[in-house]
């Protein structure tokens, strides 16, 4: 857990003020300002962008209704519809504010015995930004990112995917504990620990090999076993995962408390809240993560209580009686707000954590891959790791003896069975009997909260949790979680050959709704009419 003291933004002007859009690799050549700066400015400068990326406006735009542990409020995202322009600023940013800097420590330092270990954290981090932007769209540009041309390749996901993983594990491997390493100052994630890189490299390979199962389940397999036969070098403790925090001036701070704290009369009408489904996943199995995650509606008629908004905002399935819908007429300020632990100025921020890492390997053990422990031990160690994180290590016990919560066991719905879903009664958080990938999916999104680009490639590549779909302003439309991201427009101006080539490979269809690879299409709710 690391603050960010110190203002950096200025680098992105000074070394990538004169990027063009299509040539991502070409610096300002200015004479009065420095061609080379140490990699610690660089990387700091990746790292505190990254976090502005995924966890400012495209989190809260895009990926709060999406997974549907937070309400967005509506827009052209929340309502699983597009933005080009939104979308174009995000492509620019990942390329551009998070890759590039990292990018040039390796072009720049990569054969200077010196800073050896440094270049190769920044590959590590240029893999992890490529795992994400891969899992928003596609194939995209990867091994040809960067490299100064005006026509840029786009890989497939297969070579992506190929690619990511050997570039992590040799950049494990190759880590030297006894050599250089990024100032504490400046390395916001692990304070200069080459041991927690390594670990990091090795736990990405995991995510990776787990994502990827339904695409290529031999690869799959071979790179988890290979990750998991020595768990050493995985996360095995909080305070191995991969976070950082944002500061404490209007400079550094946490784009959500900009939002929602420092601005909120301005963004009264459009606040985030707490989303219903969280609260049906928690509240009927007496999950104490629910007070951390959001806190009780202040006004409204279920003021003192936890209380989630549709994401459809008071729409509903179509013949479903208006009366009855609860979240009609209602605003903002009658739902649950975001619990404050997430709307400090210095939030955290996770890439990687703990708790994730175990319910990953309690998936590969699932599946019945070469695993240390069972799937049930990793399962009730991801759920001591959640609890513990947020000081809750008490009540774990009680938690885990809950039935549906415990495993294997059903949970108990007997005469309460509305407590367990959304208000159309057309959803549900209860457990069968034997359901073990349900309870561990389910369990991993929640030790999950705000990490919308991690909860959404999770849902996406298993459907198997229980939430209600958009109930679209136009009667009759439903509309599921979305698929993938469009590639921009600004790429179909400037690489106008390779982006159509890419858009070919999906099905022929740059669309929101055409599953990648490795991803599984939505399931239409069995309660609503066969449309």
């Amino acid at each position: 857990m690391k603050t960010i003291f110190v203002t950096i933004s200025f680098l992105i002007g000074l070394l990538l003020g004169g990027c063009s859009f299509t040539d991502f690799g070409s610096l300002n050549e200015d004479p009065n300002n420095p061609t080379k700066v140490e990699p610690d400015f660089l990387f700091a400068t990746s790292i505190k962008e990254s976090m502005n990326l995924y966890g400012g406006d495209m989190n809260r735009v895009i990926f709060f209704n999406y997974t549907q542990q937070y309400s967005g409020f509506q827009g052209s995202w929340q309502r699983f519809n597009y933005s080009d322009s939104e979308n174009n600023a995000y492509w620019k940013a990942t390329y551009v504010s998070c890759m590039q800097p990292v990018n040039k420590i390796a072009e720049t330092y990569g054969d200077n015995p010196t800073y050896k270990n440094r270049a190769l954290i920044a590959r590590i981090w240029k893999a992890y930004l490529i795992s994400q932007t891969t899992a928003f769209y596609g194939p995209v540009p990867a091994t040809y990112a960067l490299t100064g041309t005006p026509r840029i390749a786009y890989d497939s996901e297969e070579t992506i995917y190929q690619y990511l993983f050997s570039e992590l594990k040799h950049c494990a491997e190759s880590l030297d504990v006894d050599g250089d390493k990024y100032t504490a100052k400046y390395d916001f994630i692990y304070g200069g620990d080459i041991v927690k890189w390594k670990k990091f490299a090795n736990t990405l390979r995991l995510r990776l090999a787990l994502r990827i199962k339904l695409a290529d389940e031999n690869l799959a397999k071979e790179v988890a076993q290979e990750v998991l036969s020595d768990e050493d070098n995985t996360i095995c403790h909080e305070d191995e995962s991969a976070t950082s925090h944002w500061g404490t001036t209007s400079l550094t701070w946490s784009p959500l408390y900009e939002r929602v704290v420092n601005k909120a009369e301005a963004n009264k009408a459009t606040t985030p809240v707490l989303c219903e489904t969280m609260v049906y996943h928690t509240k009927p199995y007496n999950d104490p993560r629910l007070t951390v995650y959001g806190q009780p509606a202040q006004e409204g008629p279920h003021k003192g209580e936890y209380f989630g908004q549709n994401i459809s905002y008071g729409g509903s399935p179509e013949g479903f009686p208006v009366e009855q819908n609860p979240h009609q007429g209602l605003d903002q300020q009658d739902y649950s707000p975001i619990g404050s632990l997430f709307l400090k100025p210095d939030a955290e921020w996770v890439f990687l954590s703990y708790a994730e890492t175990a319910f990953l390997k309690a998936e590969a053990a699932y599946y019945g891959w070469s695993t240390q422990k069972t799937a049930e031990q990793y399962y009730y160690e991801g759920i001591d790791a959640s609890f513990a994180k947020y000081g809750l290590q008490g009540s774990a016990e009680a938690y885990k003896q809950t039935p549906g919560i415990a495993w294997g066991s059903a949970s108990d719905t007997e005469g309460r069975e509305e407590e367990f879903q959304d208000f159309a009664h057309i959803c549900t958080s209860a457990i069968k009997a034997n359901d073990y990938f349900r309870q561990i999916v389910m369990q991993h999104w929640l030790a999950i909260p705000m990490q919308g680009a991690d909860a959404w490639e999770l849902l996406r590549r298993t459907q198997v949790l229980e939430f209600q779909p958009m109930f679209a302003s136009y009667e009759g439309t439903v509309l599921y979680m979305p698929d993938r991201l469009l590639y921009p427009s600004d790429e179909y101006q400037a690489n106008t050959e390779e982006v159509t080539k890419a858009a070919g490979t999906l099905n022929g269809k740059d669309y929101l709704y055409t599953v990648l690879s490795w991803g599984i299409p939505a399931k239409k709710n069995p309660n609503l009419p066969a449309e």
